[in-house]
């Protein structure tokens, strides 16, 4: 199927418009968008907390809320159809998710850009074009910060990541939930000791 450069924004400005209100939703900040990549991150312009208890804690509520944006990232793209598509098919989309330290600011005099830099991006990056289509795919790093609170995880696999070595990667499939309804409320409330 062959589809006019006008269908294809169309069909990118519905889905990004989706993940715009996600953003809202899961406190998470859109970064940009790179061809028909988005490009989000949590926790970006907090303060950084001087208590380690404090700042792993903050970094797991982050984790979380990462994760229910990128499970709601893959619900949502279901909704939105191909055009021309026989039968009619939705989009999927692939994740990759990774936590880490980056470098953020402002490049550049003409039409100036937030930028983010570092090898955490990268490798977010790399997860993302390993992952599956439909499928969320994370370091072990992530995977360690939420795995006590997702319960259908699919698999744990070693990849090779170009100039990275062999990193440890986690894959979930937002489409295997049981039931579909998050309890992210109760978990965030459980950490923050509510």
């Amino acid at each position: 199927m062959k589809l006019k450069p006008i269908q294809v924004m169309d069909m990118l400005h519905d889905l990004f418009g989706r993940y715009d209100a996600l953003c809202d939703k899961h406190d998470v900040l859109k970064l940009e968008t790179i061809g028909d990549a988005y490009v989000c991150a949590t926790n970006l312009l907090k303060d950084k907390d001087k208590n380690p208890e404090d700042e792993l804690m903050n970094a797991k509520i982050a984790a979380l809320h990462a994760l229910e944006m990128s499970k709601d990232m893959v619900l949502q793209a279901e909704s939105v159809i191909i055009p021309k598509s026989y039968p009619r098919s939705s989009v999927q989309v692939r994740v990759g998710i990774h936590i880490g330290q980056v470098t953020c600011g402002v490049l550049g005099e003409r039409l100036p850009k937030f930028t983010v830099l570092g090898s955490a991006v990268n490798l977010a990056a790399r997860m993302e074009q390993t992952s599956l289509p439909g499928k969320i795919r994370v370091t072990d790093d992530f995977y360690k910060l939420v795995c006590d609170t997702e319960s259908e995880w699919e698999e744990h696999s070693r990849i090779s990541v170009k100039n990275m070595g062999e990193i440890d990667t986690h894959m979930l499939d937002p489409m295997n939930e049981d039931d579909g309804v998050s309890n992210f409320g109760d978990i965030l409330d459980a950490f923050a000791g509510r």
